[in-house]
């Protein structure tokens, strides 16, 4: 889950992620379905401690505290509640 505090992460590099979301409770209700979000991208990041992690980049809601377009991770956005592969959408072929 993801922590409250702002974590020091440097990113290595950064690769696509077609088909992968990420999922985000509703803090009002629990019991409400979780959002999904499509993944701007993957983060290879290096944690504070040097250890690698794969981490999803998302668009950040607009709000008071962000501007439009700004990404951060998905993992330290509010209700953050893991990833999901929904798999490539394609358009059958012409026959």
């Amino acid at each position: 889950m993801a922590s409250s505090s702002k974590k020091e992460r440097r990113i290595v590099t950064i690769a696509s992620a077609p088909g992968w979301g990420a999922l985000f409770a509703e803090a009002d209700d629990p019991l409400e379905e979780s959002r999904l979000v499509t993944l701007a991208a993957w983060a290879l990041v290096e944690e504070a401690d040097g250890q690698p992690r794969l981490v999803g980049l998302v668009q950040k809601p607009y709000g008071d505290d962000s501007p439009p377009g700004i990404f951060g991770f998905a993992d330290e956005t509010e209700g953050f509640a893991g990833y999901s592969n929904q798999g490539l959408k394609t358009k059958p072929a012409d026959g």
